[in-house]
């Protein structure tokens, strides 16, 4: 399976929640979390939001989800 918005290249990232995959693009520029604003059960342990948690609530705050 490939990127989410990168579908030509490897995807080693998995939302579990929404059942998506992402590049290492995705993940560093904090692309990968496109549900942050609602509750996730697999939070504690998710790579994407420990990276990208705090990009990802600003989002939230601003009220864009992209």
């Amino acid at each position: 399976m490939g990127c989410r918005f990168h579908p030509e290249r490897e995807a080693p990232y998995r939302c579990d929640k929404m059942d998506y995959a992402y590049c290492e693009e995705c993940l560093w520029e904090c692309r990968a979390c496109t549900d942050p604003c609602n509750f996730c059960k697999a939070r504690p342990a998710c790579v994407i939001w420990a990276r990208c948690g705090k990009e990802a609530k600003k989002r939230c705050r601003e009220g864009r989800e992209d």
